[in-house]
């Protein structure tokens, strides 16, 4: 994909995503959605939602298309061997915004996702010099109740407790765990272990990869700031039910929020688990709704979320994924496509020798980034030799796309190739 077809499809999508974005974190304050689990998943499925509407386009059948024929005629004689001029080459320069914006966004997304790599490599050190955690037995005894599989290891390189792995999960506690109230230990380890029943690593690294590729947008950190707020609350309501203190478990969470154990693991963000303020005033009142509202409000968010993609991949369709279907006609709107880099097809000796000369007509298809598909004679010179050298010909030239109101699309295109022997 070029770099103009690129930013092409860049611009629209960004603007789809921020339309959807800006519609998800707004329903759940607009319909007072409060209820933690619930949000979680919404919160999961609007970041669902955005991360697949490119592919959206692809559902929608394309309309109807027009009816005329983009034609092109080139003339060959046998002493004019050179390659044509170059016809509308693009003037952007190396530095163009077009280059630029498209790579600084993958440039950011590379550099996030080595930086989720760096943590994840700085985690499997810090286990490997980790030592297994002494418990108190009420604390002991809640780990087995709990029946979560892994490992509770002390390690002095964390701040805070930290959870990690799927098949072999690991909770690494910091070095002052021990000498913390029995109360607090038993709220951090079920915390812990909740997040372990749960595979909330599994999730959490998938929103860390969205985050990588999603990290230009503003809107796109607050959506997961709130799928990790909606999680800590679902695992709070869940620790209090298990540990049977609220107060205890509060303590705990204010222990844990102290300022030398706010250290973050890097390149892992959603390990520095903050909101405090949010999940403190959320254990002190109970928020309950029942279940037949909770459907009716998902379900009103659902359709109108859907009714906002549909919105934005009409208002700002993707260059060449707006409609799925054919190739398009040149007519009305469609800008016929420009050549860019045309050689001239060779003149074969013998047909030059013997004076053949003729017309072939070639019908292609210029596709989005400009280059020259299925090409077919349709009218042939009367000479097979003239029709294969038309046909190696405009299979190596390139042409700026035609575009529908702006955005590159592909389209049939007629091509004819005329040969000329040259007059003695």
């Amino acid at each position: 994909m070029s770099f103009s077809t690129f930013a092409n499809q860049l611009i629209p999508w960004v603007l789809q995503i921020t339309l959807l974005l800006a519609a998800g974190l707004a329903l759940p304050a607009l319909v007072r959605l409060r209820e933690p689990r619930t949000c979680l998943f919404y919160g999961q499925g609007v970041l669902l939602a955005v991360l697949l509407v490119p592919v959206l386009p692809l559902l929608i059948p394309r309309l109807g298309s027009a009816a005329f024929d983009g034609v092109a005629v080139f003339s060959v004689s046998s002493r004019w061997l050179a390659p044509l001029a170059s016809l509308g080459k693009g003037t952007s320069g190396d530095w163009s915004p077009e280059r630029v914006v498209p790579g600084v966004l993958v440039l950011g997304a590379a550099v996030r996702l080595a930086w989720l790599g760096l943590g994840l490599v700085s985690l499997r050190v810090w286990r490997r010099n980790a030592v297994p955690a002494v418990l108190a037995p009420e604390t002991a005894a809640l780990a087995q109740r709990l029946a979560a599989r892994a490992s509770l290891l002390v390690s002095p390189r964390v701040g805070s407790p930290v959870t990690f792995g799927w098949r072999r999960p690991v909770v690494l506690l910091p070095a002052g765990f021990a000498a913390l109230p029995p109360e607090a230990q038993r709220g951090i380890v079920c915390h812990e272990l909740l997040h372990v029943r749960r595979h909330d690593w599994l999730f959490a690294l998938g929103e860390e990869v969205a985050r990588a590729l999603l990290w230009f947008h503003p809107a796109a950190w607050m959506l997961l700031a709130r799928i990790a707020l909606s999680r800590e609350q679902v695992v709070d309501r869940e620790a209090v039910r298990l540990t049977g203190s609220r107060r205890a478990y509060l303590e705990a969470l204010r222990t844990v929020a102290c300022g030398s154990w706010q250290t973050a693991v890097p390149g892992l963000p959603f390990f520095h688990r903050g909101h405090l303020r949010e999940r403190v005033a959320h254990l002190c009142k109970e928020v309950s709704m029942s279940r037949t509202r909770l459907i009716a409000l998902v379900s009103t968010c659902a359709g109108l979320l859907a009714l906002t993609a549909v919105v934005g991949i009409l208002a700002f369709p993707l260059a060449g994924t707006a409609w799925a279907g054919e190739p398009l006609e040149i007519k009305g709107d469609v800008q016929r496509p420009e050549a860019i880099d045309v050689p001239a097809p060779v003149y074969p000796e013998e047909a030059r020798k013997d004076r053949l000369e003729g017309k072939v007509i070639i019908k292609t298809i210029i596709d989005l980034q400009g280059k020259v598909q299925k090409p077919e004679v349709l009218g042939s010179s009367g000479h097979a030799a003239l029709d294969k050298a038309a046909l190696d010909a405009v299979s190596t030239w390139a042409f700026k796309p035609a575009t529908l109101h702006g955005k590159p699309v592909e389209v049939y295109y007629w091509l004819t190739i005329d040969f000329k022997a040259d007059e003695e």
